[in-house]
């Protein structure tokens, strides 16, 4: 696993990115267990524009570590490319949290400017969302939501069909009721072959507020306000069947999100069941699926020169003047990246054994010997519970 992942780090570096994908995907099948591993193929995946693959990457390295910071980061990245903006801000808030950094707060704001220029703009489409304000029976009733710009097939929410068009057998679409036109939140999706992802938008939500209910072939989302009324419902049966065991959801800042393992790679027409569509299943061997679809945007505005914008932002980092423990750090971080395998392993060790008394980039020395503390003169080394 060492030798494929220390191989996919040098093509990454030679800007070999085909190969470094490879390489990662044969050190992810030897240790499938290390998010590492997983958002380094992340990062490789933005890098050849095959967003959706990298948000599922970043997702499966965040299963394995929510802590990881650059997980959450290159699933924000990924996730703003396919013009999901809330949800990439909501990735970004989650990286500055672990690892406050100029690039996050950057990306944040950029975020911000889309979302802003979304609410000026005029919608070309609405979403169907099927949003209601419940009777105590829990019945959704369908009500329009703003559209999401970047809304395709493949990964995202789905553009309302004309009026003439629109045929649900389950629930024909017609004029919103009150209720559900005063409906606070609106729901949004994107869907890998192995992953469908619901978000629901709503902030600052807590546990005790959101009954979340996962079965083969239906999902539930309930939210209740702060005094324990109904406030909002998603209840739908599901276009394919999913597993719940291996489903989860989670409430970030600004949404709950729930990510669905589907019981087998298709690719949902849409997310809610509808008579006459079923799943297409998706046939790995066929050269012609081994990169994803070309995600459609709605909008007008000119492509951005993100690789520009990238090395912008770095450069920027580079020359930020820091001072005491926030310039040590730095440091020390620019030595990390910047190392190979055994020096990285030389820091690591010592640092941990000293108790940070000791930074070393001598792995010849260090890996030899266990590194004790080394106080400070002046101080002595006290063990607790002695």
């Amino acid at each position: 696993m060492a030798d494929a992942a220390t191989r996919a780090s040098d093509a990454f570096l030679d800007d070999d990115f085909e190969a470094a994908e490879d390489l990662f995907t044969q050190a992810i099948a030897a240790d499938p267990k290390s998010a590492e591993l997983y958002a380094n193929r992340a990062q490789t995946r933005l890098k050849l524009e095959n967003f959706i693959e990298a948000v599922e990457d970043a997702s499966n390295a965040l299963d394995l570590n929510p802590r990881l910071s650059k997980a959450h980061l290159r699933k924000g990245v990924a996730l703003f490319n396919l013009e999901e903006y809330e949800s990439a801000k909501a990735s970004f808030e989650a990286a500055h949290v672990l690892e406050a950094r100029r690039e996050t707060s950057t990306w944040i704001r950029k975020c911000d400017a889309e979302l802003q220029d979304e609410a000026g703009a005029t919608p070309a489409a609405s979403t169907t969302t099927r949003a209601s304000m419940p009777a105590p029976a829990l019945t959704p009733a369908p009500a329009p939501a703003p559209a999401t710009p970047g809304n395709g097939p493949a990964g995202a929410v789905q553009p309302a069909q004309p009026a003439e068009a629109a045929e649900d057998a389950a629930t024909p679409l017609g004029p919103a009721a009150p209720e559900a036109a005063a409906a606070k939140y609106r729901h949004q999706y994107f869907q890998t072959a192995t992953v469908m992802e619901v978000a629901v938008l709503a902030k600052n939500l807590t546990p005790e507020r959101t009954r979340v209910d996962i079965q083969p072939r239906h999902l539930r989302i309930a939210i209740l306000s702060p005094e324990g009324e109904p406030e909002y419902e998603l209840d739908l049966d599901l276009a394919g069947e999913v597993v719940p065991a291996e489903s989860r959801h989670e409430l970030l800042k600004t949404k709950v999100e729930v990510r669905l393992r589907k019981a087998t790679p298709a690719t949902w027409p849409a997310l809610e069941a509808a008579s006459g569509a079923s799943p297409v299943a998706t046939n790995f061997s066929d050269p012609a699926l081994a990169h994803p679809p070309a995600y459609p945007s709605s909008s007008a505005r000119p492509k951005k020169n993100w690789d520009k914008l990238e090395h912008a932002i770095k450069v920027e980092e580079k020359d930020e003047k820091l001072e005491g423990e926030a310039a040590l750090q730095k440091l020390f971080r620019d030595i990390y990246s910047g190392a190979d395998e055994d020096t990285r392993r030389a820091m690591n060790k010592s640092f941990q054994e000293s108790n940070g008394t000791v930074l070393s980039t001598n792995w010849k020395e260090i890996g030899a010997k266990k590194i004790e503390c080394t106080p400070p003169e002046g101080m002595e080394v006290k063990t607790y519970g002695k």
